[in-house]
């Protein structure tokens, strides 16, 4: 496996001995990106960890300050933007697969960044903090500056991506809002212009601007003057007034869960209450898309589906639910029809399409990923198979073998090989653990549980281990084993 590291801020022996990474084994806590049409990255740790998903094999680069935050790939480009979490955060742009240093950005951010999103052209970058800055920032990334920025003080945002078309546009999203920034742009100046969507109704419907301005209750007759506004009557002035709304008057909102571009500038919005929404890219007028109801009755899980995930395709987009089912939305003028598309055997989190739109990656909310190859016959690969939880205990199976087992906190052991870190197999306990070790004479192991048994697992045969014996020791947890 190769590596790469930041040579010159990294740790130097005095001795002139160094110990190397031979392989890093972790899977994704968040979303996983393409940096070529066969390559695909994620943060683990300390390191980004990459993957060709051919011939699977490993690079990591690793972050010498610390745990990788966020990060965001450039694929023409072909490079990497990841940032790292300690007080006043970097960013840093790295080139694959060379993995060089291009460039360290430094801005004013005092705690962390929370999302990246490079440009689909130029060389554009925009980074988003968390409290107390909460500040959406534009950089040159070659030239390393920073070329306007707003802050907008708590405001959190899940999403953020630049418009494929048009890289002056950027869609901002969180459960309560969806906003579109233009990069407006004078000689060498630049600056932001928001604007937000005015989202429909939990059910769908619009409100009356009327209704929420003056009273729900307006007189028949005006002869004893002007029906005054509800700010008016409270006697507020300025600011005050544009924004006073009573405390009886809730018009609860949809709840936007995730958003993608499509080729002419609009955006697709998908809810939380199940509403599919199409946003003008230049008007943002609203339209929400009817769902066709088919003849037959259509079974219980496609009745209601709230978009985890949404990846836009030909007539339409992908869309995922937590059922584990990838639908196909196909979308015509305003009304949509869902087809099933695939199965996966876990809720669905993201997905993604390869620079040349061949492959289609699947993230799992455990972290394994897939990817569904299209053509004459679409095959479903597996790249990547996450253990269930964190690791808990870790043991060599016999000294001078190349063989290790894990533990994670459900109850899952795996078998691994030490040279590259490949899963040789695995055995389910099904319940949660709290501690391992293996006896080097017998080839065997001893897990401790949480309600207080002890199992015995035979792993003569390293392909296929086996629970031999149980036994329960006591009302507590098992703390150590020996």
């Amino acid at each position: 496996m190769a590596q790469g590291r930041e040579r010159d801020e990294g740790p130097h022996s005095a001795g002139g001995a160094s110990l190397s990474v031979r392989w890093v084994q972790g899977f994704p806590k968040q979303n996983v990106h393409f940096v070529n049409d066969n390559t695909i990255c994620y943060p683990c740790g300390n390191y980004v960890i990459f993957i060709n998903i051919e011939t699977k094999k490993k690079t990591v680069l690793q972050c010498s300050n610390g745990i990788v935050g966020v990060m965001a790939t450039n694929i023409p480009c072909e490079v990497v933007a990841f940032s790292d979490r300690k007080l006043k955060p970097l960013i840093y742009v790295y080139s694959f697969p060379g993995l060089t240093r291009r460039t360290k950005l430094k801005g004013n951010i005092l705690l962390d960044y929370t999302l990246l999103s490079f440009s689909y052209c130029g060389t554009y970058l925009a980074s988003y903090s968390s409290l107390p800055e909460f500040e959406l920032a534009l950089w040159n990334w070659e030239s390393s500056i920073i070329l306007c920025k707003k802050s907008q003080p708590g405001m959190d945002v899940n999403q953020m991506s630049f418009n494929p078309m048009n890289w002056r546009q950027l869609c901002l999203s969180s459960p309560s809002t969806v906003s579109v920034w233009t990069i407006e742009r004078s000689n060498q100046e630049h600056c932001f212009r928001a604007r937000s969507v005015k989202l429909p109704l939990e059910d769908g419907s619009f409100f009356n601007e009327t209704d929420v301005v003056f009273p729900q209750s307006l007189p028949k007759d005006l002869i004893y003057g002007p029906v005054l506004p509800l700010s008016a009557i409270a006697g507020l002035v300025g600011k005050e007034a544009e924004t006073f709304r009573p405390k009886d008057d809730l018009y609860p909102l949809l709840h936007p869960t995730m958003h993608c571009w499509t080729p002419t500038s609009d955006l697709y919005i998908g809810c939380e209450e199940g509403h599919l929404l199409m946003i003008n890219g230049d008007t943002l007028q609203v339209t929400v898309l009817n769902k066709i109801e088919e003849e037959s009755p259509l079974e219980d899980r496609r009745n209601f589906i709230s978009p985890v995930t949404l990846v836009y395709q030909k007539e339409g987009v992908l869309a995922s639910g937590i059922d584990g089912f990838v639908y196909s939305f196909i979308i015509k003028d305003r009304s949509y029809m869902i087809e099933d598309f695939l199965e996966i055997e876990r809720p669905v989190e993201h997905m993604t399409f390869s620079p040349n739109y061949t492959v289609l990656l699947i993230q799992t909310d455990k972290g394994s990923v897939y990817i569904y190859t299209f053509g004459k016959e679409p095959t479903l690969n597996k790249v990547l198979d996450a253990c269930d939880g964190k690791f808990q205990a870790i043991d060599f199976i016999t000294p001078g073998t190349q063989y290790f087992m894990t533990l994670t906190y459900s109850g899952e052991i795996c078998v691994w090989w030490l040279e590259d870190c490949a899963c040789v197999s695995k055995i389910y306990l099904n319940t949660l653990a709290t501690v391992l070790a293996c006896c080097p004479s017998s080839l065997s192991a001893a897990v401790g549980t949480e309600d207080g048994s002890v199992y015995f697992i035979s792993v003569y045969d390293k392909e296929s281990p086996q629970v031999v014996h149980k036994a329960f020791l006591s009302e507590s947890s098992v703390q150590h084993v020996v």
